[in-house]
């Protein structure tokens, strides 16, 4: 297994994120957990640069990883399938099956960690994929006139819900930030899965 180092911003709170990275250290005891300004050397690493994080930070870590792609295990930087699409990936397919053709995916997210990375795969699959955040003022009406065979939601809001109604009728739905009032939700991911499968390439 290769050595990981996940880089993250202490002064910011994330709850996600938190548990992510205690889940890391409970499965994978060898990885070095650092805060941005103490980081150990990263030359001979694995690197996965979690958000929150300022803009500015995070874009100096993507540019590092973007031209050493050998180290970006998430895969946002160089490209690849990110750990987050891939692991909702596998959740769907163990719901879905293998064949996504035809199906109709709704991804509250757009971020380059899991919204774009889910999107591009799916469609590549063969599926049609309607992307949007949170903000989207037409939310109500898209899911009440939309047939939806999957709902992958990842706002990142506190204040974002999505009432039981609208989500009743729709075969799979992945919450990832608590969104959803409906009980009947995957609330959990393979991600630490995926991360210890990449590292032991």
């Amino acid at each position: 297994m290769q050595n990981l180092i996940v880089i993250y911003d202490k002064d910011i709170r994330d709850k996600g994120r938190d548990s992510y990275i205690k889940a890391i250290k409970k499965q994978i005891p060898d990885a070095v957990v650092a805060d941005i300004g103490e980081l150990p050397d990263c030359s001979a690493s694995k690197m996965l640069v979690l958000k929150p994080m300022i803009e500015e930070e995070y874009e100096v870590f993507k540019t590092f990883l973007t031209f050493n792609p050998d180290h970006d295990i998430e895969g946002a930087a160089s490209g690849k399938l990110t750990i987050t699409a891939e692991a909702i990936l596998w959740t769907i397919y163990s719901e879905q099956g293998n064949d996504l053709k035809g199906k109709t995916v709704v991804i509250i997210n757009q971020s380059d960690v899991l919204g774009r990375p889910l999107a591009k795969e799916l469609i590549d699959l063969g599926a049609s994929v309607i992307s949007l955040n949170s903000s989207y003022p037409c939310l109500d009406n898209l899911l009440t006139m939309t047939d939806v065979d999957v709902l992958v939601s990842a706002s990142g809001q506190d204040d974002f819900e999505l009432d039981r109604e609208l989500t009743r009728m729709i075969d799979v739905k992945i919450d990832l930030s608590n969104d959803l009032e409906d009980p009947i939700k995957i609330t959990t991911v393979p991600t630490i899965e995926i991360l210890k499968e990449r590292l032991e390439k």
